[in-house]
């Protein structure tokens, strides 16, 4: 074992990394316990410098090179970056559906070093949910776990990120394909197949202080679409976007009206 050269995955998990490593002999490839790696009279230490307060239900995966001399791996280089989760709510007004309003709600992790977000996850509610034939709640909400685009952006002098996250694996949304905001009509309409029932919800992440409070530039980039069963209305779908942002309200006048994200 002396000397050999391991690839390591590293998972930091509330602050402590678990290894599993791989290479070893004739099983390369295979993933094995450090302990049994190393064989059974003999500890594993790994040297690596990790932030706390990562949630323990999130793993985030960092590939790192470890030399194993003498029973001890070392990592020689690795940057895990600064992750921390952040949870965030975006709420778009919706004029004719009242008193229920289309909200996202969900939460995502983002790397101060990087700079980047993953992970945005969460759900959308469909404000057209009635309840004895009116308008109510509770309404029904939309899985959005998928996130596809992360584009970085300029908004009233902050850089950040318009991050979305879909419903389905693919950015389809509207006819004609993709998911510009300003779009209303469901991907399949004349394409000649029936509607993939996508939707997605759109947020604006400040790279320097996600928290910080965001003006009214930036909520007006926030964006949703609903292309579901409970989002439809003949061939359109619902959404919701703003004049000062994409030129036109929603389909039904909704428009985004807050975004407020804290961290953990």
């Amino acid at each position: 074992m002396n000397g050999t050269r391991l690839q390591v995955m590293t998972m930091v998990i509330g602050g402590v990394i678990a290894g599993l490593l791989a290479g070893c002999g004739s099983d390369a490839g295979a993933p094995v316990d450090a302990a049994q790696a190393a064989g059974p009279d003999t500890r594993i230490a790994v040297d690596a410098q990790v932030t706390p307060g990562v949630d323990a239900s999130l793993a985030i995966d960092a590939v790192v090179t470890a030399t194993v001399d003498s029973g001890t791996a070392s990592v020689d280089s690795a940057n895990l970056g600064s992750f921390a989760v952040y949870d965030v709510v975006a709420t778009f007004r919706e004029p004719m559906t009242q008193p229920n309003d289309t909200i996202f709600t969900g939460s995502f992790t983002f790397d101060s070093t990087s700079k980047s977000v993953s992970n945005l996850a969460g759900s959308l509610t469909e404000s057209m949910t009635k309840v004895n034939g009116v308008y109510g709640g509770p309404m029904t909400t939309v899985t959005l776990a998928n996130q596809l685009s992360s584009v970085p952006t300029v908004l009233d002098g902050a850089s950040g990120l318009l991050v979305t996250t879909f419903a389905l694996t693919t950015t389809d949304t509207f006819t004609g394909g993709g998911f510009a905001p300003g779009g209303t009509e469901y991907y399949g309409l004349l394409e000649g197949t029936p509607n993939n029932h996508n939707a997605y919800a759109m947020i604006f992440v400040n790279t320097t202080d996600p928290t910080a409070v965001p003006t009214q530039a930036q909520i007006d980039k926030l964006a949703y679409a609903d292309c579901t069963a409970g989002g439809m209305m003949m061939s359109s779908c619902m959404t919701g976007t703003s004049v000062g942002g994409y030129g036109a309200k929603g389909t039904m006048g909704g428009y985004p009206l807050s975004l407020v994200i804290t961290k953990r």
